[in-house]
């Protein structure tokens, strides 16, 4: 089978989304050897019971593996990032679909290419569109430019929010601070869950520089209020009591981080994972020894409607 290009549609409406989102762009960036290209993230309205937003996205590879072997890696990053299916079109940590493949069509009992619904989904439509402009329905050859612009906004579904970003850009802005000896680390993310995922990754690529890092394990991590306490006192003391946990992960597995995802921001806890490999300082790309999360000028603040601000020093 020659090489074709292949669209797969990204989905999560639970705990970080976008920190869910990061984590499948590096899981089929490894799996397709780098050769993958992002849409921009949409926020978009559930299709289904009533539930979070979504934030949706497309990867676009090229492949020459049939159609089901590349539901089968779509099946399998599920299943990594912890997607668990209870209710039919209900909430989910992830969601990959086989959206399109050039110029094939494919029926099965668990596959259908171009995907079922596809000409009625907007959010769909369009991350498709953004990657492959002149892509055309194999079935009738109809540009799905026209049929998007013929859905209107959202297609029927409750409409594509503006775009946010790239997967592939970073979340942090990591910074040596002048008045310490200490390294610290500033984080904007779109709420508090993706806020403290995208902590959990700059500390992690403080210590470990992530581009040296594959997504070959999956370490359960999670950060409980007090015993006792009804829940945590503020942001500050969640997002610290999670990084120690992340920290204290890190270090006694030996593990290199690639990504960090929040899978749950609970009233007294906060549960999520880390993708990475265990620490190999001959081949990683070894940073900054931590020693502890401190205090000193944490900071964690809703930045208005613009999202989620944290300031994060660590004890090296």
């Amino acid at each position: 089978m020659s090489m074709r290009r292949v669209v797969f549609g990204l989905g999560s409406n639970l705990g970080g989304r976008f920190s869910m989102l990061r984590a499948a762009h590096d899981l089929f960036a490894y799996a397709f050897d780098g050769n993958v290209t992002d849409a921009r993230v949409r926020i978009t309205k559930p299709v289904g019971p009533v539930q979070p937003d979504f934030a949706n996205c497309a990867v676009l590879v090229r492949s020459d593996a049939p159609p089901e072997a590349l539901l089968s890696i779509a099946l399998r990053l599920e299943d990594k990032l912890g997607r668990e299916r209870t209710v039919r079109w209900g909430p989910r940590t992830i969601d990959v679909d086989v959206l399109w493949i050039e110029g094939e069509t494919h029926a099965s009992e668990s596959l259908v290419v171009p995907h079922a619904r596809l000409m009625e989904r907007g959010f769909a439509l369009a991350p498709l569109v953004e990657l492959v402009p002149e892509a055309r329905d194999p079935r009738d050859d109809r540009r799905y430019r026209d049929v998007l612009a013929s859905l209107g906004n959202g297609g029927g579904n409750g409409g594509d929010g503006e775009a946010s970003f790239a997967l592939g850009e970073g979340f942090e802005t990591i910074e040596v601070l002048d008045h310490t000896a200490d390294e610290g680390f500033d984080v904007r993310a779109i709420d508090r869950a993706d806020l403290l995922a995208g902590c959990a990754e700059a500390l992690g690529n403080t210590m470990v520089h992530r581009t040296s890092v594959r997504p070959l394990r999956v370490l359960p991590v999670e950060a409980s209020a007090p015993e006792g306490a009804e829940g945590f006192v503020d942001d500050c003391e969640r997002m610290h009591a999670w990084l120690a946990e992340v920290l204290f992960t890190l270090d006694a597995r030996r593990f290199a981080a690639r990504r960090v995802c929040v899978t749950e921001d609970g009233p007294r806890w906060v549960r999520g994972m880390i993708l990475g490999e265990p620490l190999d300082e001959g081949r990683h790309e070894v940073g900054t020894a931590v020693k502890a999360i401190t205090y000193h000028d944490m900071r964690v603040e809703q930045s208005g409607d613009d999202g989620w601000e944290a300031r994060v020093i660590v004890d090296v």
